[in-house]
């Protein structure tokens, strides 16, 4: 069931509308998934671009004035994310739509007892669809980003849709204070990711972190599509003992209707 937007129209929440508009010129959309009794209203900003525009623009303002990116003023987890923002290692891609992430929420919807009542993580929860969904079914969410700017946005969108809002760190699982933060969390019943894999830096830490965040026999559900990094972990997988059961999608995507194939992993660690 997908709550109405305005049914939330209290001062907090118009209060999250308004920090979200300060960053950003705002659009809402429709968003129809497959399995769901009523289209998602998801907030995102108008321009896709705006947030790449905004980190160029600072990098820029940084170094005309010849400042580098500072290292953390501690060792946290929060810290040592927006370091890594500032130093530009990633991009904020979160404001897109991406296929998987709709692909894993509609995975979720097909099965909806995989998510009821468990405790769950997502990495890398960008706008918060699949985090909308996971809360509809009923799942104790955590969300994690490395981008503040998604965390605000998935905040809105899982009110707007599932009438509550995830739990949520600002944290780069990739990094050992990241890591270490998610893990103080654990065991967690459910881990959610969707394309989060795009070098093969990236594997070898997934490959760590999923089991340590699961107990024996924990399922990871990850939604990828089709990149070499993606297809290398699975392998490292499949050797390390992972049971896979995998669906694959292949369809025109919202919000601009761009045909993608995407694979829904559903991995059972060892001990199961």
């Amino acid at each position: 069931m997908s709550v109405r937007a305005d049914s939330h129209d209290d001062a907090d929440f118009a209060r999250l509308r308004y920090r979200l508009a300060r960053r950003f010129a705002l659009r809402d959309l429709p968003l129809s998934l497959t399995g769901a009794a009523a289209p998602l209203l998801i907030a995102l900003p108008a321009d896709p671009d705006a947030p790449l525009d905004q980190m160029a623009a600072r990098q820029a303002e940084r170094r005309a004035a010849g400042v580098v990116a500072p290292p953390p003023d501690d060792q946290s987890a929060a810290a040592t994310a927006r370091a890594t923002v500032e130093a530009g290692a990633h991009l904020p891609y979160w404001a897109l739509l991406w296929p998987s992430g709709l692909a894993l929420a509609e995975a979720l919807l097909a099965a909806p007892s995989s998510a009821h009542s468990g405790r769950a993580l997502e990495l890398g929860c960008g706008l918060g669809v699949t985090a909308a969904v996971a809360l509809q079914l009923g799942a104790r969410l955590t969300v994690c980003d490395l981008f503040d700017d998604a965390l605000l946005f998935a905040e809105y969108n899982t009110r707007r849709v599932a009438g509550r809002a995830p739990a949520s760190l600002l944290v780069n699982w990739r990094t050992p204070a990241g890591r270490e933060r998610l893990l103080r969390g654990a065991p967690y019943d459910l881990l959610l990711a969707a394309d989060v894999l795009y070098e093969r830096e990236d594997i070898e830490p997934l490959l760590a972190l999923a089991p340590a965040l699961l107990p024996a026999g924990g399922v990871f559900w990850l939604a990828e599509p089709g990149r070499k990094a993606s297809a290398a972990f699975v392998a490292e997988a499949l050797a390390c003992g992972w049971r896979d059961h995998l669906s694959a999608v292949e369809r025109a995507w919202p919000p601009d209707g761009d045909t993608r194939r995407i694979v829904v992993h559903r991995f059972t660690l060892p001990g199961g």
